[in-house]
């Protein structure tokens, strides 16, 4: 599945929609703050396989790509900071090594001791390596602006009484993927703020966590339609390819018991990923601003 997307589909990129612009980094240190825990984990050699068919090493470079792309977001964001900086620390900050890492060692923990025989086998399938490949060139191609006004735009004029636009729904609805990526994203925007308090940033004079909060959470509305979009843009035009038959297969592996442990893994993952990201992003952004005096957020 996706991630906004990130990443659900059972591609990593297809359930999760990307995480909104100048807030999300990968910070090795933080990263490595997230452990395994004590619960039983799979077999290594069934992750790793199954991992492997999911092209999740293509996925962490897509994301790697995507954050190392975030520097003009920050300079437009006029905080003070030169550009260079911005690049420096985003280089350092992506490292596909550690993002992949610390994918493995969540998808481990969410998963447990799920079975996933039956995981792998769709995967491995003919339908399985189609379908993961569809979604990371789809999450590939939207990173491009245009071509997200493309997919939504695809979306917008498909006629909702045809077969197409009703297995669209039922994907989405199946893998709960607005409402995931909601919360995820939410999440993500809390960590992004403990992150640069936590570094000595301050606040707004009066405002406390709860009013921080309260901001967050208001924006809601708006990150609901956002995301919304997005994951519906990206199904009409990654599986445009599927036939009708293929897509309800893969919509059918969702309804089991298999797909819905690995939905639940995959959102369980990127957001605990994501959350130490936006965190460390917060940590980083402050220190940053503090180093050269930029403007208040």
């Amino acid at each position: 599945m996706t991630a906004i997307a990130s990443p659900k589909m059972f591609s990593c990129l297809s359930g999760f929609a990307p995480r909104d612009g100048v807030k999300y980094a990968l910070l090795s240190t933080a990263l490595c703050l997230s452990g395994v825990g004590a619960q039983a984990a799979p077999d290594e050699a069934q992750l790793t396989t199954l991992m492997h068919a999911m092209l999740f090493e293509d996925v962490v470079d897509v994301l790697c790509d995507e954050g190392a792309e975030m520097s003009e977001d920050f300079v437009e964001a006029g905080y003070g900071v030169p550009k260079p900086m911005w690049d420096k620390m985003l280089t350092r900050l992506y490292d596909e090594k550690v993002m992949a890492k610390a994918f493995h060692e969540e998808m481990g923990e969410a998963l447990g001791d799920a079975d996933l025989t039956p995981m792998i086998a769709f995967y491995q399938s003919d339908l399985g390596q189609k379908i993961a490949r569809l979604e990371l060139e789809t999450r590939k191609a939207m990173s491009d602006e245009a071509a997200q006004e493309v997919a939504n735009d695809a979306w917008a004029q498909l006629d909702p009484d045809t077969e197409r636009a009703q297995l669209i729904e039922d994907y989405v609805e199946v893998n709960d993927l607005v409402e995931m990526n909601v919360v995820g994203a939410m999440n993500s925007d809390i960590a992004y703020y403990q992150g640069l308090w936590s570094a000595g940033f301050e606040s707004e004079q009066g405002m406390g966590d709860s009013d921080i909060l309260n901001e967050i959470w208001a924006s809601e509305p708006e990150v609901r339609a956002d995301v919304s979009e997005w994951v519906y843009g990206f199904s009409t035009m990654a599986y445009q390819t599927l036939t009708d038959d293929e897509f309800e297969a893969y919509i059918d592996f969702g309804r089991t018991e298999a797909g819905q442990k690995l939905n639940h893994a995959l959102f369980s993952s990127f957001d605990a990923v994501y959350e130490h990201v936006s965190r460390g992003l917060g940590a980083g952004t402050a220190k940053l601003m503090q180093d050269f005096d930029g403007e208040q957020l």
